[in-house]
């Protein structure tokens, strides 16, 4: 049986362990590991992602997320074979995660065959909460970039200090630890071309997507989780490309 389409064109598969077939500006509802695994090498052209981290996250509205026990450097191997080599695209990895598991990450990524390039500040404008009394306020999260073989930027050459105020107030967000469109919006500008295919194998409520999607570019989402995949499927449908 085909999979259904919406109305904007994104197909919408529900996935957990079977063979898939896997194709350009599709959401699957399915295991990040699995769906990795049955991708053709070298047929993406970045990756955009926000892994767990291994921090245990709570919310203050008591959200937690999926697999978040350890850092979450599983899916670094597959996600080098998948990625586009600088000889056959601008392949290319920017991955967020934080100050304590940074160097985690790191170290995986090298060991997976990238070649980790910039640490990218993301500077939040106004800060979070943490330990009012044994920590500075955090105002600023780390993002990790590192490319597969040959690379230029498409454009010109960003700044490591991007400046984009955080989502303020549970009550806008709909993911615990989402990240702005602008922001992703941005990022993908930074290191892709339109029409550029982007995967991210940890979609959370697709906001990764949506950017792609308002930058004309191409995407493949993977989300695990029931409900915030359904959010995915919307907010995906209610873009529009700028």
């Amino acid at each position: 049986m085909p999979a259904p389409w919406t109305s904007s064109g994104v197909r919408i598969k529900e996935v957990r362990y079977i063979n898939i077939e896997i194709k350009e500006n599709t959401l699957i509802h399915g295991d990040s590991l699995t769906v990795l695994r049955q991708m053709e090498p070298e047929s993406v052209d970045a990756i955009i992602t926000d892994p767990p981290y291994g921090i245990n996250y709570v919310s203050k509205a008591g959200a937690r997320i999926k697999n978040d026990q350890s850092p979450f450097i599983w899916f670094l191997y597959d996600a080098f074979r998948v990625l586009k080599s600088g000889e056959s695209g601008r392949g290319s990895l920017i991955c967020f995660t934080r100050w304590d598991v940074e160097q985690t990450f790191i170290d995986a990524m090298r060991m997976a065959g990238f070649n980790v390039r910039s640490e990218v500040i993301w500077d939040k404008v106004v800060h979070g909460m943490g330990d009012c009394k044994t920590q500075f306020a955090p105002t600023h999260e780390n993002i990790i970039f590192a490319i597969k073989g040959k690379y230029s930027f498409p454009g010109h050459r960003p700044k490591d200090v991007i400046t984009f105020s955080r989502i303020i107030g549970n009550q806008q967000m709909v993911h615990p630890t989402e990240k702005p469109v602008g922001l992703l919006s941005n990022l993908i500008s930074s290191v892709t071309k339109p029409g550029d295919l982007i995967l991210d194998p940890f979609a959370g409520s697709g906001s990764t997507l949506v950017a792609a999607k308002k930058t004309g570019r191409r995407f493949i989402g993977v989300e695990l989780d029931d409900e915030y995949f359904a959010i995915a499927q919307r907010r995906i449908e209610e873009a529009v490309t700028e």
